[in-house]
């Protein structure tokens, strides 16, 4: 009856420490790295800041974690950390049973961040300064208006330099007569070089 009793109870401890044994062998956090082009990117975790790219910090091991980068000019990117399950989840769910497995899933061990390295690709914002094709020709024909004036002024739209560069921006052709006038006369009508740009702009983007 005693050895009984005793080795009823050997098998009642043993299983309880079968089953914290996926805890014990699997660490509840993990060492996961981001980067990002260009670097120094901020990076957040459910929106706790951990370091600027490239930055690598341990992590609890948890299921829904949502990484940000964040960089002045750039737009945001935001990617969800992907996890799998530990295999020594499996073994503790057949050998400690429901008690081993609960642990396991409060404790984050059953979780591993798969893949633990993130390089993210930003996007520049158009408002950092980084201009479009219109707003490039609307620059260039600010600078160059005087020109541009006086070169149709001539009848020197196809051999003046600049005024040649422009058609090419705005891929007319130069054997194109009508869209070659066209271009003439909206400059010789607008003498403002800013109201000359956005005419342009508007007319040919």
């Amino acid at each position: 009856m005693i050895y009984s009793r005793l080795s009823c109870l050997l098998i009642m401890l043993s299983s309880l420490f079968v089953a914290g044994c996926a805890t014990l062998v699997a660490d509840t956090t993990q060492t996961v790295s981001f980067e990002s082009e260009p670097s120094g990117a901020t990076v957040r975790i459910n929106g706790r800041a951990i370091g600027t790219t490239p930055v690598s910090a341990r992590l609890d091991k948890a299921d829904n974690q949502l990484a940000t980068f964040e960089l002045s000019g750039y737009k945001t990117v935001s990617r969800e950390l992907v996890t799998k399950t530990e295999p020594w989840f499996f073994g503790n769910l057949l050998s400690g049973g429901l008690f081993g497995s609960t642990t396991d899933l409060a404790s984050g061990a059953v979780y591993e961040y798969s893949p633990d390295q993130y390089f993210i690709t930003l996007t520049p914002k158009e408002s950092a300064g980084l201009l479009n094709s219109r707003q490039q020709i609307e620059r260039y024909v600010v600078v160059v208006y005087d020109e541009l004036r006086s070169a149709a002024a001539k009848g020197q739209a196809r051999t003046n330099r600049t005024f040649v560069g422009l058609l090419d921006a705005l891929y007319i052709d130069t054997n194109n007569d009508a869209r070659v006038e066209s271009l003439v006369d909206l400059i010789n009508g607008q003498p403002d070089p800013v109201a000359g740009a956005n005419a342009i702009a508007e007319r040919y983007y």
